[in-house]
């Protein structure tokens, strides 16, 4: 006999980006959403975690492992990683390690590391979903310049207005940045669709309604950062977005 009190939980491993997908509780009715919700959502959220740290080595974060740990015990789980990549990664490895990496060439690149780590963790008890990238919040370039060198030269390794000057020679602009985040996007679904997993994005939501895709201006945060704004919108799409990805 089915428990009518049973309410599935959607188990959440991202970046920073996914901290949105963060349990609601006591302000769901500030979030016009219902209470209780049809399904509950735990979420665990590594800072600076990407999907080059899937490789096989050992990463300081232990994400690998902490996801293969708790495998087990879920019976849904959303992985959101790859805008950390994207957006920092990307420009790591060109202005500090000096790698030949291009807009074409690097989602391929981040996805190939991507299959090789999900081929030896999907579970037939496990449903999956791979949430795809949001676009930018990185624009214009001047700005972009100066909140990537601030991350990338963490520790500070050069003087701070030369760390800008290195990075600005190789900012994308938002449009660039976006078909990068976009691409990664559409080789995620394909792979999802490889390994039987299901994929969800929100970018039809956050796009601006006409044109070309970027971030509409109220989902950009007006502080020095590159989150999405944390607003009573911006939780609803993940909240509602992760409930239909499970159909529920």
């Amino acid at each position: 006999m089915k428990d009518i009190n049973f309410v599935p939980t959607i188990t959440v491993f991202g970046d920073s980006h996914s901290a949105f997908f963060r349990p609601i509780r006591l302000f769901a009715e500030r979030l016009g959403l219902t209470e209780p919700l049809s399904y509950a959502v735990e979420g665990h959220v590594f800072r600076a975690a990407s999907v080059a740290g899937f490789r096989p080595r050992k990463s300081t974060l232990n994400v690998k492992e902490q996801i293969a740990a708790a495998l087990p015990d879920i019976s849904r789980m959303v992985l959101a990683f790859g805008q950390v990549d994207l957006e920092l990664g990307y420009y790591y490895r060109i202005a500090v390690k000096g790698e030949a990496v291009t807009p074409e060439t690097y989602p391929d690149w981040l996805i190939s590391i991507y299959r090789d780590f999900l081929r030896g963790l999907t579970s037939k008890d496990c449903q999956l979903a791979l949430k795809g990238v949001n676009l930018t919040t990185l624009a214009p370039v001047e700005f972009s310049a100066r909140y990537v060198a601030k991350i990338v030269n963490e520790g500070g390794k050069l003087p701070r207005l030369t760390a800008v000057e290195k990075v600005r020679s190789y900012i994308l602009p938002e449009a660039e940045q976006n078909r990068m985040h976009l691409a990664f996007n559409d080789r995620l679904r394909d792979l999802a669709s490889e390994i039987g997993a299901r994929y969800f994005d929100l970018n039809d939501a956050l796009a601006e309604p006409a044109g070309e895709r970027k971030l509409a201006d109220r989902f950009k945060p007006g502080t020095f950062d590159h989150h999405l704004a944390d607003t009573v919108e911006v939780r609803q799409l993940h909240y509602r977005a992760i409930g239909k990805a499970f159909d529920i």
